[in-house]
């Protein structure tokens, strides 16, 4: 019985003494001039500055026309129609478009009216055959005619084994249907093109520049054949 009470005995004079102790550190902390150094020392949670996030633009696209009056208008009777909109692309891992476009008509009404529009496209390379292959569809619902359009069109390219230096070409086929619902009309289409490319510009170049030949011919029912042809010259830093 008399060791267990010298035992309490000590157990209370050490929490006296820690609670005096901890008083006086208490005292002297608050009787210091609180400075940034000092915070850094004593405080063990830092707040961290977390930097935010930079807005991604990349995924959106943008376009006008029409809205500055040329001067090849001059010389036309009629005007042009004036139209801005936007496409924002919601699925990073999906190529699919939707947004919106407004266009004011060139006519003597100039109605303005809204149209939704919406757009997806997917490619597949086929490395053992040499062929690529594309599809895509796009359409518009009008605001103001209430009818809307769909198109798909599809293409393949088949490059050639010709033995050319500096030129590489494939032949291209273009199919392409177009569903208008106001006419009520199904237009169907086959564009066939033979290209050709070649890189006029060296690796040391500061601008790189392509020179691209193409000679198309089209058929598609209730419409007479038509024959293209295009030379078409891009230059482009190069990076």
């Amino acid at each position: 019985m008399i060791f267990l009470l010298r035992r309490l005995v000590c157990f209370l004079l050490a929490s006296v003494a820690m609670a005096t102790h901890a008083a006086a550190d208490e005292d002297e902390i608050w009787s210091r001039n609180i400075t940034p150094s000092w915070l850094d020392e004593h405080l063990a949670a830092k707040r961290a500055t977390r930097a935010r996030p930079a807005p991604r633009l990349s995924r959106t696209q943008v376009w006008a026309y029409g809205l500055s009056r040329s001067d090849m208008q001059a010389f036309l009777p009629t005007d042009f129609d004036r139209a801005v909109g936007a496409k924002l692309q919601p699925f990073q891992d999906y190529n699919f478009l939707v947004g919106t476009e407004l266009v004011r008509s060139g006519s003597e009404s100039s109605l303005v009216s809204s149209r939704a529009t919406w757009e997806a496209f997917l490619e597949r390379d086929w490395q053992t055959l040499g062929v690529s292959a594309g599809l895509s569809t796009a359409g518009f619902v009008d605001s103001v005619q209430n009818a809307y359009t769909q198109s798909i069109s599809g293409s393949m390219d088949i490059p050639f084994d010709i033995p050319l230096q500096t030129w590489t070409t494939q032949l291209r086929l273009s199919p392409s249907m177009n569903l208008d619902s106001m006419n009520g009309v199904v237009g169907t289409g086959l564009l066939s093109e033979i290209i050709g490319r070649t890189r006029l510009s060296s690796r040391a170049d500061r601008f790189t520049s392509d020179l691209n030949v193409r000679l198309g011919y089209g058929v598609a029912p209730d419409t007479r054949p038509t024959a293209s042809a295009r030379l078409e010259l891009r230059i482009a830093p190069n990076l």
